[in-house]
């Protein structure tokens, strides 16, 4: 059974998606959330631990943290989001088979508006903070992945039911099920 993995820059809708996907009965894992344990572990900002577990472990460490749960779970539909490489595209895909990757995509000011009412302690504060975290999660090889992507959605200027709409789309291709969504 296809899994399907979200990616995109922050705020441009992952968790949405993931979220639409979670009442479609799929099981979400977030590759932010490991990224936040091992912060807390490493007593260091997400941020920072994102960067360091990289460069410690390689750049499939995430992706290997959420295989060894997934090999545990191993029960229906999978999401997984926050995808930021191709390595980790490439984890997925030796590890779990066949692997659909949606991008979502919105402007830097619509992406910025979205963070900055969310209220995360690692949420950028200035344009500017934004930015460098595009960049270093660019940096990370994120865009990459557009180029791999099955599916890109843009992310701006859709009603949460349009949003909804395409996403049921996508599974309904994926998965060929006439009644999703």
């Amino acid at each position: 059974m296809p899994i399907l993995c979200i990616t995109g820059l922050p705020g441009s809708g992952k968790s949405t998606v993931s979220s639409i996907l979670a009442e479609m009965g799929f099981r979400v894992i977030v590759m932010g959330d490991y990224v936040r344990r091992e912060a807390e572990k490493m007593g260091v900002s997400s941020n920072e631990a994102a960067t360091r577990l990289r460069v410690m472990y390689g750049s499939r460490i995430i992706a290997r943290l959420v295989l060894e749960d997934l090999r545990r779970l191993n029960d229906g539909k999978v999401v997984i989001e926050g995808l930021r490489s191709r390595e980790e595209y490439e984890a997925f895909r030796e590890g779990l088979g066949e692997v659909k990757l949606i991008f979502t995509v919105a402007s830097l000011g619509v992406r910025f508006r979205r963070l900055a009412s969310r209220g995360r302690p690692d949420d950028p504060k200035s344009l500017g903070d934004l930015m460098a975290r595009d960049y270093r999660e660019l940096a990370f090889g994120l865009g990459d992945l557009i180029g791999l992507a099955d599916y890109v959605i843009v992310n701006e200027g859709l009603s949460i039911e349009d949003l909804r709409s395409r996403v049921a789309l996508i599974v309904r291709e994926v998965y060929g099920e006439p009644n999703a969504g």
